[in-house]
Protein backbone atom coordinates (compact mmCIF):
# COMPACT_ATOMS: atom_id res chain seq x y z
CA UNK A 1 0.00 0.00 0.00
CA UNK A 2 1.73 3.38 -1.30
CA UNK A 3 0.61 6.63 0.69
CA UNK A 4 -2.25 7.92 -1.46
CA UNK A 5 -3.33 11.82 -0.53
CA UNK A 6 -6.88 12.73 -1.46
CA UNK A 7 -8.46 16.46 -2.38
CA UNK A 8 -10.38 16.71 0.81
CA UNK A 9 -13.74 18.12 0.50
CA UNK A 10 -16.68 17.33 -1.70
CA UNK A 11 -15.14 15.99 -4.80
CA UNK A 12 -14.48 12.54 -3.63
CA UNK A 13 -17.55 9.91 -2.35
CA UNK A 14 -15.51 9.14 1.22
CA UNK A 15 -18.17 6.31 1.54
CA UNK A 16 -16.67 4.85 -1.30
CA UNK A 17 -13.55 5.42 -0.72
CA UNK A 18 -13.49 3.73 3.22
CA UNK A 19 -15.14 0.70 1.82
CA UNK A 20 -12.62 0.75 -1.08
CA UNK A 21 -9.73 0.63 1.79
CA UNK A 22 -11.56 -1.70 4.01
CA UNK A 23 -11.93 -4.67 1.10
CA UNK A 24 -7.90 -3.55 0.17
CA UNK A 25 -6.59 -3.72 3.86
CA UNK A 26 -8.77 -7.03 4.82
CA UNK A 27 -7.41 -8.94 1.41
CA UNK A 28 -3.87 -7.62 1.84
CA UNK A 29 -4.39 -9.35 5.18
CA UNK A 30 -6.04 -12.21 4.60
CA UNK A 31 -3.80 -12.90 2.01
CA UNK A 32 -1.03 -12.45 4.66
CA UNK A 33 0.70 -9.59 2.68
CA UNK A 34 2.00 -6.55 4.56
CA UNK A 35 0.17 -3.36 5.27
CA UNK A 36 2.01 -0.45 5.22
CA UNK A 37 0.72 1.03 8.38
CA UNK A 38 1.77 4.67 7.84
CA UNK A 39 0.08 4.68 4.25
CA UNK A 40 -2.92 3.09 5.80
CA UNK A 41 -2.90 5.99 8.37
CA UNK A 42 -2.54 8.65 5.71
CA UNK A 43 -5.46 7.19 3.43
CA UNK A 44 -7.49 6.88 6.87
CA UNK A 45 -7.42 10.45 7.93
CA UNK A 46 -7.67 11.81 4.47
CA UNK A 47 -10.91 9.79 4.28
CA UNK A 48 -11.93 11.07 7.98
CA UNK A 49 -11.35 14.41 7.19
CA UNK A 50 -13.89 14.07 3.74
CA UNK A 51 -16.66 12.55 5.96
CA UNK A 52 -16.01 16.00 8.13
CA UNK A 53 -16.40 18.42 5.50
CA UNK A 54 -19.55 16.73 4.08
CA UNK A 55 -20.70 16.81 7.77
CA UNK A 56 -21.07 13.28 7.53
CA UNK A 57 -19.57 12.19 10.68
CA UNK A 58 -22.34 9.28 11.55
CA UNK A 59 -21.58 7.42 8.11
CA UNK A 60 -18.02 7.17 8.81
CA UNK A 61 -18.88 6.56 12.69
CA UNK A 62 -20.62 3.13 10.99
CA UNK A 63 -18.54 2.04 8.44
CA UNK A 64 -15.11 2.54 10.99
CA UNK A 65 -16.43 1.43 13.52
CA UNK A 66 -17.62 -1.90 11.73
CA UNK A 67 -13.94 -1.89 9.72
CA UNK A 68 -11.74 -2.17 13.12
CA UNK A 69 -13.96 -4.96 14.07
CA UNK A 70 -13.41 -6.71 10.83
CA UNK A 71 -9.52 -5.95 11.90
CA UNK A 72 -9.42 -7.37 15.06
CA UNK A 73 -10.90 -10.33 14.11
CA UNK A 74 -8.50 -10.47 11.80
CA UNK A 75 -5.85 -9.94 14.71
CA UNK A 76 -4.56 -6.74 13.95
CA UNK A 77 -5.10 -4.59 16.44
CA UNK A 78 -2.65 -1.77 15.26
CA UNK A 79 -4.96 -1.05 12.17
CA UNK A 80 -7.80 -1.12 14.57
CA UNK A 81 -6.23 1.03 17.02
CA UNK A 82 -5.19 3.51 14.23
CA UNK A 83 -9.18 3.77 13.64
CA UNK A 84 -10.06 3.94 17.01
CA UNK A 85 -7.89 6.64 17.54
CA UNK A 86 -9.09 8.76 14.42
CA UNK A 87 -13.04 7.93 15.29
CA UNK A 88 -11.51 9.83 19.30
CA UNK A 89 -10.52 12.44 17.47
CA UNK A 90 -13.16 13.49 14.78
CA UNK A 91 -15.89 13.21 17.64
CA UNK A 92 -14.41 15.40 19.98
CA UNK A 93 -17.53 16.43 22.43
CA UNK A 94 -19.48 13.74 21.24
CA UNK A 95 -19.82 11.86 24.20
CA UNK A 96 -21.80 9.13 23.40
CA UNK A 97 -19.46 7.88 20.42
CA UNK A 98 -16.26 8.46 22.65
CA UNK A 99 -17.48 6.16 24.65
CA UNK A 100 -18.67 3.44 22.42
CA UNK A 101 -15.07 3.67 20.66
CA UNK A 102 -13.01 4.14 24.05
CA UNK A 103 -14.64 1.28 25.40
CA UNK A 104 -14.16 -1.21 22.34
CA UNK A 105 -10.16 0.26 22.26
CA UNK A 106 -9.28 -0.14 25.56
CA UNK A 107 -10.82 -3.82 25.55
CA UNK A 108 -8.14 -4.39 22.52
CA UNK A 109 -5.46 -2.60 24.81
CA UNK A 110 -5.83 -5.23 27.61
CA UNK A 111 -5.65 -8.15 25.51
CA UNK A 112 -2.60 -6.65 23.55
CA UNK A 113 -1.08 -6.15 27.03
CA UNK A 114 -0.52 -2.64 25.95
CA UNK A 115 0.18 -0.33 28.83
CA UNK A 116 0.70 3.03 26.98
CA UNK A 117 -2.70 2.39 24.97
CA UNK A 118 -4.38 0.75 28.22
CA UNK A 119 -3.57 4.44 29.80
CA UNK A 120 -4.74 6.62 26.90
CA UNK A 121 -8.37 5.51 26.64
CA UNK A 122 -8.93 5.03 29.97
CA UNK A 123 -7.97 8.65 30.10
CA UNK A 124 -10.77 9.46 27.64
CA UNK A 125 -13.26 7.65 29.82
CA UNK A 126 -11.82 9.37 32.94
CA UNK A 127 -12.79 12.42 30.88
CA UNK A 128 -16.08 11.47 29.83
CA UNK A 129 -17.21 10.15 33.26
CA UNK A 130 -15.97 12.93 35.42
CA UNK A 131 -18.54 15.12 32.75
CA UNK A 132 -21.64 12.56 32.61
CA UNK A 133 -21.12 10.39 36.10
CA UNK A 134 -18.74 12.25 38.51
CA UNK A 135 -17.51 10.31 41.21
CA UNK A 136 -19.22 7.17 39.79
CA UNK A 137 -18.16 3.38 39.26
CA UNK A 138 -17.76 4.07 36.04
CA UNK A 139 -15.45 7.05 37.21
CA UNK A 140 -13.49 5.37 39.66
CA UNK A 141 -12.89 1.80 37.30
CA UNK A 142 -11.76 4.42 34.20
CA UNK A 143 -9.35 5.93 37.20
CA UNK A 144 -8.24 2.65 38.67
CA UNK A 145 -7.61 1.38 35.13
CA UNK A 146 -5.42 4.15 34.24
CA UNK A 147 -2.97 4.15 37.25
CA UNK A 148 -2.62 0.19 36.88
CA UNK A 149 -1.41 1.28 33.62
CA UNK A 150 0.46 4.28 34.24
CA UNK A 151 2.20 2.00 37.58
CA UNK A 152 3.32 -0.90 34.59
CA UNK A 153 4.86 2.03 32.64
CA UNK A 154 6.61 3.92 35.60
CA UNK A 155 7.61 0.81 36.85
CA UNK A 156 9.15 -1.11 33.86
CA UNK A 157 9.63 1.88 31.36
CA UNK A 158 12.54 0.60 29.15
CA UNK A 159 10.30 -2.96 28.98
CA UNK A 160 7.34 -0.74 28.06
CA UNK A 161 9.61 1.87 25.46
CA UNK A 162 10.60 -1.27 23.25
CA UNK A 163 7.41 -3.02 22.87
CA UNK A 164 5.62 0.65 22.33
CA UNK A 165 4.57 0.86 18.57
CA UNK A 166 2.96 4.37 17.01
CA UNK A 167 3.22 6.12 13.73
CA UNK A 168 3.72 9.47 14.92
CA UNK A 169 4.32 9.78 18.32
CA UNK A 170 7.47 8.35 20.66
CA UNK A 171 7.37 7.95 24.25
CA UNK A 172 7.64 10.85 27.11
CA UNK A 173 9.99 10.65 29.06
CA UNK A 174 8.99 8.73 32.35
CA UNK A 175 8.99 11.81 34.32
CA UNK A 176 5.93 12.34 32.32
CA UNK A 177 4.07 9.39 33.31
CA UNK A 178 5.23 9.69 36.93
CA UNK A 179 3.63 13.61 37.67
CA UNK A 180 0.10 11.84 35.50
CA UNK A 181 0.40 9.13 37.94
CA UNK A 182 0.45 11.27 40.86
CA UNK A 183 -2.39 13.23 39.52
CA UNK A 184 -4.04 10.17 39.26
CA UNK A 185 -3.72 9.39 42.72
CA UNK A 186 -4.82 12.36 43.72
CA UNK A 187 -8.27 12.59 41.55
CA UNK A 188 -8.91 8.37 43.20
CA UNK A 189 -8.33 9.62 46.53
CA UNK A 190 -10.86 12.44 45.85
CA UNK A 191 -13.28 10.03 44.90
CA UNK A 192 -12.44 7.70 47.92
CA UNK A 193 -11.58 9.94 50.93
CA UNK A 194 -15.50 9.74 51.98
CA UNK A 195 -15.93 6.04 52.35
CA UNK A 196 -12.08 4.52 52.38
CA UNK A 197 -9.80 6.92 54.21
CA UNK A 198 -6.93 4.79 54.19
CA UNK A 199 -7.40 3.66 50.97
CA UNK A 200 -7.57 7.30 50.16
CA UNK A 201 -4.65 8.45 51.72
CA UNK A 202 -2.49 5.62 50.67
CA UNK A 203 -2.98 7.21 47.13
CA UNK A 204 -2.00 10.58 48.37
CA UNK A 205 1.03 9.36 50.23
CA UNK A 206 2.29 7.65 46.66
CA UNK A 207 1.14 10.66 45.18
CA UNK A 208 2.90 13.09 46.95
CA UNK A 209 6.20 11.36 47.04
CA UNK A 210 6.05 11.64 43.63
CA UNK A 211 5.59 15.40 43.69
CA UNK A 212 8.91 15.29 46.40
CA UNK A 213 10.68 13.55 43.70
CA UNK A 214 10.22 16.76 41.23
CA UNK A 215 8.89 19.81 42.18
CA UNK A 216 6.26 21.04 44.73
CA UNK A 217 3.69 22.72 42.56
CA UNK A 218 0.12 23.20 42.48
CA UNK A 219 -0.62 19.59 42.80
CA UNK A 220 1.41 19.03 45.92
CA UNK A 221 -0.15 21.40 47.94
CA UNK A 222 -3.74 20.05 47.06
CA UNK A 223 -2.20 16.57 48.04
CA UNK A 224 -1.24 17.80 51.54
CA UNK A 225 -5.05 19.75 51.86
CA UNK A 226 -6.69 16.58 51.04
CA UNK A 227 -4.67 14.92 53.80
CA UNK A 228 -5.44 17.36 56.24
CA UNK A 229 -8.58 17.53 55.62
CA UNK A 230 -8.23 13.62 55.87
CA UNK A 231 -6.51 13.78 59.39
CA UNK A 232 -9.46 16.05 60.82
Amino acid sequence: MTPKVYNVGKSIIPKAEILKLENKTVNLIKSKRPVDSVAFSCQLHDIGRAFQVRNELPCLNKHAKRFAQRLVNLGDNNLAAIIYSLLIKLNAGNSEIIEQVATAALAIAKRFHDPVHIMARANDLKEIYKITKPASREHLNALLTERRALTQICTDYDKVKKRFMTLTRKMKPIRGYELKLAAVRYEIAEIMYKYDRNAAKDNLFKAREIMLKYDQGNLFRKIEKLLREIDK
